[in-house]
Formats: structure tokens, sequence, C-alpha cells
């Protein structure tokens, strides 16, 4: 079992660089699309990209919604004019209310609107990508993929996902080794979804907590040793474990019959 995560390193940065080099060679693109959030994953997606590709070759695309704090706008635009990325801004107010209208019945938990709304995101990705023939490179983390926390069809659609391997405290880490604004990587998480939403809120668990248990739990530890591991009770631990097997086919491509042809 592991002894505990292990600390990323300069090395660490350097060959997410290649990979991402690697990518769009590999597929004949010509750059990446990334949304940029003004949170530590997109940033940390967008820099890489950067530092691998020049950013000319990148296109961060800011996708506010009425409830956007006004920080987030500067501090993206800031960031990548900083690191020479290309910058849009598509405000996806509109499409979100028109699905919504056509959709819900107002009965609905804030979640649904805010599926609509990462869905809304992911079709300005997609379409600003195909423009420029780039790839889109999806922010999402290991933690969130392991637990789900993405919405499926939305930030969970990507051709590149760059930091599937890395829990959310390693993110952190790499954040600070790459130049990531301190401002950027001290904000609370969230998916800014809804009005006082947080991740670990939304999770009722920290990351830092989740993090050691989800990789005890990978690296074959019981449901006492995630959560001696992490400081929680066994309980929760096994509430964790179950939803990671849950939410298995947000991770996975559709199920199709295996070897069976007409």
């Amino acid at each position: 079992m592991g002894a505990g995560l292990r600390s990323i390193t300069e090395g660490d940065a350097e060959k997410l660089c290649s990979f991402i080099r690697g990518a769009v060679a590999s597929c004949g693109a010509k750059g990446a699309t990334v949304g940029i959030s003004g949170g530590v994953d997109s940033a940390v997606v967008a820099k890489l990209c950067a530092d691998a590709l020049g950013g000319g070759k990148v296109l961060c695309v800011f996708m506010p919604v009425k409830n956007t704090p006004v920080a987030d706008f500067r501090q993206t635009m800031e960031m990548c004019r900083a690191w020479g990325t290309r910058y849009a801004v598509v405000d996806i107010q509109r499409a979100t209310d028109a699905f919504s209208a056509m959709l819900l019945t107002g009965k609905e938990a804030p979640l649904e609107k805010g599926n609509i709304m990462a869905r809304c995101r992911m079709i300005v990705l997609y379409d600003k990508a195909k423009k420029e023939r780039h790839l889109v490179f999806g922010t999402t983390n290991r933690s969130e993929l392991l637990m789900g926390y993405m919405t499926k069809h939305g930030d969970g659609a990507a051709d590149v996902m760059p930091m599937a391997g890395l829990y959310k405290t390693q993110v952190w880490e790499l954040a600070r080794l790459i130049g990531v604004p301190g401002d950027i990587i001290s904000k609370v998480p969230t998916a800014g979804l809804w009005e006082g939403q947080t991740d670990e809120k939304e999770m009722g668990i920290s990351y830092r907590d989740l993090d050691l248990a989800l990789d005890r739990m990978e690296h074959g530890g019981t449901d006492a040793d995630m959560a001696e591991a992490a400081g929680i009770t066994p309980e929760k631990a096994a509430s964790l474990r179950s939803q990671v097997a849950g939410m298995k086919h947000k991770r996975s491509p559709p199920l199709v019959p295996d070897g069976v042809t007409f």
C-alpha cells in the first residue's frame, strides 16, 4: 500500500509538457483550446499548454454567467496576457437560460441547472476548437474523475486530460512549480455552477482527506486503511469507495457489445 501522496517535481511538469506536445502532434492538430475559469485546475492546464506549445497555439476561453465574480474575468485575462495565450470571452447565460426554460420545471435542485451550464460550456469549447483545428484540453483532476465530480459530456468531455493522474492536492503542488499566481492557488475550490457552491462542501470532505483516502484505496487498502490514512470514519471510507465504483461510467467510454458484429 502507498505510504502517502508522492510530491510533484519539475520533472513531472516536463513529462506533462512532453505528453501535451505528443498528443497534439499525433492528432495533426494545430494547438489547444482550454476552458479557463479562474480556478487552479484550468490555470494549470492553460500554463502547461502554453509551456508545451507556445502561447500562440493556445486558446483560453472564459465562459461567464451572471453570478461569475468580476475578479475571475480580471484574473483569467491577466494570466493569459502573462503567458502569451490567446483569450476569448463567451457569455453563456442566454444559452443556459434557454435550455433551462425548455428542460426544467422549477422543482429541480441547483445541480440540474449546473449540468446544463457545464454542457453549454462544452459546446462552446468544441465549436472553438473545431474552427481552430485544436484539441480540447480538459481540466479535470484525478480526485474529480474517481468521485465522478464533473458533468458527463460537460466539463468531463475533452480530447486530452493531462491531469487525469494528479490528485487535487498534487495539482496545487504543480501550480506552485510552474508559476500559477498565488491568489489562484489559494482560492476556495468551486465549480462556479451556483452561488455559494464549493467543492468540499458539496462532497462533504476536504480534498486533503479525500486524496489520502483515494490514494490508499488505489493501492489496495481496505476501508479501515483508508479511514486511518485520512482521519475519517470507516463508514465514510466505505461511502467513498461506493461512489468511486458507482461513477465508473463517467470515466469510461460507452459500453459496447464485446466481440459482437453483424
